[in-house]
């Protein structure tokens, strides 16, 4: 397999940041989730609080994704000790947009299986916004299977 992952260096994670916090406040805004307003503060202050020491942040694995020396994309695993034992929750995984609908999504999440095996966890868990039809249909394909379901109306 070509997919490796690399710890994200003190440059790429500041870009990194920056694009990772602008997409998640739009993001829930188009979920229902944030209003418009007030979006972009409350996703700076949850990642502020996910994320206080930056790259240093105990128990977290910001890394780049790698395809025959090219950076594709970003993988933010937490890595913690539950009853079950070692699991991870992905907090962010994409593949940069150039690089998307040729199955690279879906080599990265086969090496993030054998990554996994080596890190010996039990489990691996995800939030995916419904609206975001293609992850749904890749983590499904890859095993992934809904845990939760979370449904409004709005008027």
């Amino acid at each position: 397999m070509d997919i490796k992952f690399e710890p994200m260096t003190e440059d790429v994670y500041s870009d990194y940041i920056e694009k990772s916090i602008k997409q998640f406040a739009e993001e829930s805004v188009r979920a229902g989730n944030l209003d418009k307003s007030q979006a972009l503060e409350k996703a700076q202050d949850q990642f502020t609080k996910l994320l206080p020491d930056g790259l240093n942040t105990e128990n977290h694995q910001l890394l780049s994704i790698f395809h025959d020396n090219n950076h594709i994309g970003m993988l933010w695993l937490h890595i913690k000790w539950t009853n079950l034992g070692k699991e991870a929750f992905i907090y962010d995984f994409f593949i940069d947009e150039q690089f998307r609908g040729n199955g690279m999504g879906k080599m990265s999440m086969s090496a993030l299986d054998t990554y996994a095996q080596k890190l010996g966890l039990k489990k691996i868990g995800l939030h995916v916004f419904a609206h975001n039809q293609r992850a749904v249909y890749l983590y499904q394909k890859m095993g992934y299977e809904f845990t939760n379901h979370h449904m409004a109306r709005y008027f």
